[in-house]
C-alpha cells in the first residue's frame, strides 16, 4: 500500500517536472518576444552607429577644410572663382573634394558615384543581415523548420553536384551540363 501511494507520489512529481505550469509556458513566449525585441534593437544599434560614424568622418572632413581655409563660405567667393568662360570650381563639400565644372575630372564623378553605390549596398547588407538575423532565431526555436531547412539544403547541394556532373544530350559529351546550359544563355543572350 506505501508503495503503491510513494510509485503515484513518484509519478505525479515526474509528470510535474516534464509538464511545464501554465506560468512556465507564458514566460518562455515572454522570455522568446523579448529576445526577438533585443535581436531588433541591436540590429537597430548597429545600424546608428555605423551611420554615426559616417556623420562624425563627414564633420571631421568639413572641418579640416575650413580649418584650411580651402573651402569657400558664402556665395560671393564662389563667384569670385568663376573664369571668363562661365565654368566655375564647386566644393563637394561631404567628401572634401575640388571638383570643377570641365570635363577633365571626370574621375571624381565616377568616384563620387561610387561612393554612393557603396552606401547603397551598405544598406542593402544590412537590411539582408536583418532578415537573416530573424531568420535564424526563427530556426533556432523551431524544430520543424531546422529539419525542413536542413532537407532543402541537402537536396540543393544534391541538384548542384547532378547539374555539374551530368552530360549533356546535344553537346559531344566533353562538357558538363552546367557549361552547355552557360553556352546556351551566353549565345541566346547575344543577337
Amino acid at each position: 500500500m506505501k508503495a503503491k501511494m510513494l510509485e503515484e507520489n513518484v509519478e505525479m512529481m515526474r509528470r510535474g517536472i516534464t509538464r511545464p505550469t501554465e506560468i512556465e509556458i507564458e514566460l518562455k513566449k515572454r522570455l522568446e518576444q523579448l529576445t526577438d525585441r533585443l535581436i531588433q534593437k541591436q540590429s537597430q544599434v548597429e545600424s546608428l552607429s555605423s551611420e554615426k560614424a559616417t556623420l562624425v568622418l563627414r564633420i571631421e572632413t568639413v572641418s579640416r577644410l575650413l580649418d584650411e581655409d580651402e573651402l569657400p563660405l558664402q556665395s560671393t567667393d564662389l563667384a569670385q572663382n568663376s573664369d571668363a568662360t562661365g565654368s566655375f570650381e564647386m566644393a563637394d563639400i561631404e567628401s572634401g573634394i575640388w571638383r570643377p565644372s570641365s570635363s577633365s575630372f571626370q574621375p571624381v564623378i565616377i568616384r563620387d558615384k561610387i561612393r554612393a553605390g557603396r552606401r547603397q549596398l551598405g544598406s542593402v547588407l544590412q537590411q539582408l543581415d536583418l532578415v537573416f538575423s530573424i531568420g535564424m532565431v526563427y530556426l533556432r526555436r523551431n524544430q520543424k523548420a531546422q529539419v525542413l531547412a536542413f532537407l532543402y539544403l541537402l537536396c540543393l547541394h544534391f541538384w548542384v553536384f547532378f547539374i555539374l556532373n551530368s552530360s549533356s544530350h546535344i553537346s559531344d559529351g566533353t562538357k558538363s551540363g552546367a557549361v552547355f546550359s552557360l553556352e546556351t544563355i551566353n549565345n541566346t543572350s547575344n543577337p
